[in-house]
């Protein structure tokens, strides 16, 4: 609020001006922001406030936004609904959560032949206070899921240049590793998570903490150890822990590999299960030439044994997971 005051002018009247809008709330996707980790030391964040008009009818300055730097792959959700506010996938994308409230009008708005000396002026809007949830989902063409020393990482190795920890215990793999495999023309970004158990998505275990970052493949890659002794329960208990913890991974298409085949040559494991296995699990063939070609929800594209030991069934094995991380599919999978 405010009036004019000039020598000669006794009785200016109002002229008050505009407040400022405030800032906004903004998410920047920075290419060498690689973790979450940073919001962990600040959890809270506040945009400017809109600074106050002046006299002459000056309007007040906008408030500073604050920008919220997150790594590609990050998706913001309402603490309160669960809704998911935003997903950034893009480098250099920059998002508006939060508009800033608008400012408040001066006194010059509520002059009238009536009322030629306002002494009130419009307050600002209240701007917008949330609790946010920040989840980063890695972004990787195909996703390894397996159970415990299932042979995942072993593969990751062998097929990217990655160098994850491998031993002969369980939970060799304790966070997601990532490895780009090298097909032809293409570069394929693959994801190992760590190994799933039964009663997974009840808590038990690790690897259900990181299906989330399984999320956005195009497909699935199962890992089975040949040398387990039921080979079908294995496979039922990774689709069902994946069922159990979201409908929207087992509706992925993919494929199995079937590992430490060395184990079959050389005698220790009987080729009879891997053979029974692969008759009972019919793939669904697909015309990779034909762009209209698009196999429904959840389909098996592929069987294949594979030794990382020995490289048999790895040459197929890069092929058809090529041809999954590249087959057309319905928006409603992804």
């Amino acid at each position: 609020m405010s009036f004019r005051r000039e020598k000669y002018v006794p009785k200016g009247g109002p002229d008050g001006g505009d407040g400022g809008r405030g800032g906004d709330v903004v998410f920047f996707v920075r290419e060498n922001v690689k973790t979450l980790s940073h919001l962990k030391m600040q959890q809270r964040f506040f945009a400017q406030n809109g600074r106050p008009g002046a006299g002459r009818q000056k309007g007040g300055p906008r408030g500073d936004d604050v920008v919220i730097e997150v790594p590609p792959g990050t998706a913001v959700f309402d603490a309160e609904s669960d809704e998911q506010l935003l997903d950034l996938t893009e480098i250099g994308e920059r998002a508006v959560l939060y508009q800033g409230g608008r400012g408040g009008k001066g006194n010059t708005h509520f002059k009238s032949s009536r009322h030629q000396t306002p002494r009130f002026a419009q307050p600002g809007e209240d701007g917008v206070e949330k609790n946010l949830r920040v989840e980063l989902q890695i972004i990787a063409d195909l996703g390894f899921v397996g159970l415990p020393n299932a042979g995942k990482s072993t593969l990751l190795k062998v097929l990217t240049a990655a160098n994850p920890k491998i031993g002969n215990y369980p939970f060799t793999t304790v966070i997601p590793n990532l490895g780009v495999m090298h097909h032809y023309e293409h570069d394929i970004v693959l994801a190992d998570i760590p190994g799933l158990i039964a009663g997974a998505s009840n808590g038990a275990g690790l690897g259900i903490q990181f299906l989330k970052h399984i999320a956005r493949t195009r497909g699935l890659v199962y890992v089975l150890d040949v040398a387990d002794e039921d080979l079908d329960a294995s496979w039922d208990t990774l689709s069902g822990e994946l069922a159990a913890y979201s409908r929207e991974l087992v509706r992925k298409q993919h494929i199995v590999l079937l590992t430490k085949m060395d184990l079959v040559d050389s005698g220790d494991v009987p080729r009879a299960a891997v053979d029974d296995f692969i008759r009972d699990h019919p793939v669904v063939t697909v015309d990779h030439d034909d762009p209209d070609a698009v196999p429904p929800p959840g389909s098996l594209l592929g069987v294949i044994p594979v030794s990382a030991m020995t490289g048999t069934g790895l040459a197929e094995a890069r092929d058809v997971m090529a041809n999954l991380a590249n087959a057309p599919v319905g928006d409603h999978v992804i």
